[in-house]
């Protein structure tokens, strides 16, 4: 009888959420800031926000890191969740770049900074996370990437996203990871 009460209210206590379940993160082999490797399977077991940026960008990639660093310090250390900021520009964004880029922003060690083939990563963006990445287009970016965080859940599949530049970015996406822990 104890047993049964116990798996009543553990169950009671896993609520699914509403977010919709966009599409599996693709497993790339990637390197991390530390000139390791990381496959994005890894991710797997934990909340995990995602976003595409650039160390030389000089548009949105800096509010983008700084919403990120934000939205690090607003999810408890404790929990499982882990930040991952994935380099467009890798002919660039070596691990020594990404290390130094990291200094400027990161304030929790669950964020890491990635970087691999350049094909790789543009396939990731627009065919794993379904965003834009590419080459530049006239006026804009430097390199053309996508301004949005994606969400996936613990099971590595994307369940939202939000504009990773909107001032309102690190309360709504913790909101967001939040609700996925409770799944």
């Amino acid at each position: 009888m104890a047993l049964a009460c116990a798996l009543f209210l553990l169950a009671a206590c896993q609520q699914k959420s509403d977010l919709p379940e966009l599409f599996p993160v693709p497993n790339a082999s990637l390197v991390d800031e530390n000139g390791q490797p990381v496959n994005l399977d890894s991710m797997k077991g934990s909340v995990t926000v995602y976003d595409f940026i650039f160390t030389s960008c000089g548009g949105i990639c800096p509010i983008m890191s700084k919403n990120m660093a934000g939205l690090t310090q607003k999810v408890p250390k404790d929990a499982p969740v882990k930040f991952v900021s994935i380099s467009v520009d890798p002919r660039r964004d070596k691990p020594e770049v990404l290390r130094e880029y990291a200094k400027r922003y990161r304030k929790d060690d669950r964020w890491i900074f990635l970087t691999g083939d350049r094909d790789a990563v543009v396939r990731l963006s627009v065919d794993g996370f379904k965003l834009a990445a590419g080459d530049p287009v006239p006026g804009g970016e430097a390199l053309l990437h996508s301004s949005k965080f994606a969400v996936a859940d613990r099971n590595g599949v994307v369940r939202e996203y939000y504009g990773g530049t909107d001032g309102d970015a690190p309360d709504h996406v913790a909101a967001t990871v939040k609700e996925l822990l409770r799944e």
